[in-house]
């Protein structure tokens, strides 16, 4: 993780998450380290699982925009990956997977709320 947002820093698109990272990530690396590996612990089991499929979507997207716009011009790196990822994401919050076998049909029936609205 140090090593990546090094190199986020080096050749972030937007100078001010470049700074960002720079100032205020690295330094307290400590806390961000488990924090990034506990939100993407979470979208992953979200998405695996059918569980709240949009909101890890949305999550996902995010993190995938920060990746995308952090590291697209890093050498090395192949920034259609990223973008990939972001359109993925996207197409899961527009509509989501998981409510015929996730996790998601289970809480709709149980609360009876409608499969749009999870």
């Amino acid at each position: 993780l140090i090593y990546w947002m090094k190199q986020m820093t080096e050749h972030a698109s937007i100078a001010l998450q470049g700074r960002l990272v720079q100032d205020l990530v690295l330094p307290n690396i400590r806390l961000f380290g488990p924090l990034v590996y506990g939100v993407e612990v979470t979208i992953g089991v979200s998405l695996m699982l059918g569980l709240l499929t949009r909101l890890g979507a949305v999550f996902g997207l995010l993190m995938a925009l920060n990746l995308w716009l952090g590291l697209y011009s890093a050498p090395g790196e192949w920034p259609w990956t990223y973008s990939f990822i972001v359109i993925l994401q996207l197409l899961f919050a527009i509509d989501p997977p998981g409510r015929s076998l996730g996790a998601d049909v289970l809480l709709c029936r149980r609360y009876r709320v409608s499969p749009l609205l999870v």
